[in-house]
């Protein structure tokens, strides 16, 4: 995974500097370990809270995410918390999605966003200097020469949360998913597309017979209600299946589940929620690896155990596999968690492997302490919330994904 992030802007073929200020920065396990979630949180620290929709960056009318009533309802109410800070600006996430489409390119660990500006930007972004750019230099040689600019490969994301779910209204705290995958998954000349299957948006024929990688990953619905979307995404993913049989398609969570009923398997609820509606297992969890996993090819690279730890967030398991569906994975809670289907085409985990634990303490207490009776230190601290995520999650769950998708 990318461990470093740096910001390079330019006008033109012309570098544009300000030696005042840092324009990298690490990759945190508090960003989920993606580079999008960092490279948002370095932008406002270095630039402020910039308004994206003011700037000629805006071509994808970033503001429709924020439901900016419901933004000004809750800002008056809100107990200041230095954890969750980030979290509740706006800003953060417009600049978080305007990343999953910024040009990319990356050298060894590190990955550089590429943002080309106008004259007129420079109301909003201040530069001391600039200069031509110089091809003795790798990253400026790229930029010359257009080749962030080009790509060769394309993800689609399909976004599975309601309207409403979907979009930061700043009660507690808001995880972009598609920018979650895409600052952890991307890699430099992929097109990552997304589309809202919850609004009945899908990718057409023509970006179907492009497209490498479909992924669907968690939601707060079920696999098993009885919501015209998800039947609609189910018969998208038979028909992409049946009739472009180049691509490739991964779940996780709620994806991992309607993967599995789309092709003939069984998703119920959980014990707990059974008795308790809304119920979620939270923290992190070992899961027992079969050996045979690491016999597939995109797989057989990577380092040989017998379990990992990954957090998780799900109310619903898969009961029962589709026939030439083969699991590789079990815990205490799922007996399914790691699925491959025998063409290799279909990959799916019920756990999160791209939540942090970090991301899962910080989570868990937010809501807990926007309804509750405690303060959110209390519950940050809270050896109970702790217990949760007692350990780190493993990379390997991360490499996994990322080798599938690669592969």
């Amino acid at each position: 995974m990318q461990t470093k992030v740096s910001l390079i802007f330019h006008i033109g073929q012309q570098l544009l500097i300000n030696s005042q200020q840092n324009l990298n920065c690490g990759v945190l396990e508090s960003d989920g370990n993606s580079c999008a979630i960092a490279a948002a949180k370095l932008i406002i620290k270095q630039f402020g809270s910039i308004d994206i929709t003011k700037t000629s960056l805006n071509t994808h009318k970033f503001e429709k995410i924020i439901n900016w009533e419901a933004y000004q309802q809750a800002r008056d109410s809100y107990i200041y918390i230095r954890e969750l800070e980030i979290y509740r600006n706006p800003h953060f996430y417009l600049w978080t999605r305007f990343f999953t489409t910024a040009p990319i390119w990356e050298i060894e660990d590190h990955t550089y966003y590429i943002i080309e500006l106008i004259d007129q930007d420079l109301n909003y972004f201040s530069f001391s200097n600039r200069r031509e750019l110089n091809k003795k230099h790798a990253i400026e040689q790229v930029i010359l020469e257009g080749q962030h600019l080009k790509y060769h490969r394309t993800i689609v994301f399909l976004c599975v949360k309601d309207f409403d779910q979907g979009r930061y209204h700043a009660p507690k705290m808001y995880i972009d998913t598609i920018g979650l995958f895409n600052g952890i998954y991307r890699r430099r000349q992929e097109r990552w597309l997304c589309y809202n299957v919850t609004q009945g948006n899908y990718p057409d024929g023509d970006v179907l017979k492009q497209t490498n990688v479909i992924i669907i990953p968690g939601s707060t619905s079920s696999a098993y209600d009885e919501k015209a979307w998800i039947r609609s995404l189910q018969n998208f993913i038979l028909n992409v299946y049946e009739n472009y049989n180049h691509i490739k398609m991964m779940g996780i969570c709620f994806g991992f589940q309607l993967l599995a009923q789309a092709f003939g398997g069984i998703v119920a609820p959980c014990k707990n929620r059974i008795k308790h509606k809304g119920f979620y297992y939270y923290g992190n969890e070992k899961i027992r690896i079969k050996n045979d996993l690491f016999k597939i090819g995109c797989f057989q690279e990577l380092a040989q155990i017998d379990s990992i730890i990954i957090n998780k967030a799900h109310g619903d398991l898969v009961t029962k596999l589709p026939e030439r569906f083969i699991n590789y994975g079990s815990s205490k809670t799922a007996e399914n968690e790691i699925f491959i289907s025998e063409d290799l085409r279909i990959f799916g985990m019920q756990s999160h492997p791209e939540y942090s634990s970090q991301q899962i303490l910080l989570f868990i207490s937010g809501i807990q302490s926007s309804e509750g009776q405690r303060s959110f230190g209390d519950y940050y601290n809270d050896s109970n919330n702790k217990h949760f995520v007692k350990e780190k999650g493993d990379q390997l769950g991360l490499l996994m994904c990322n080798n599938f998708l690669q592969s």
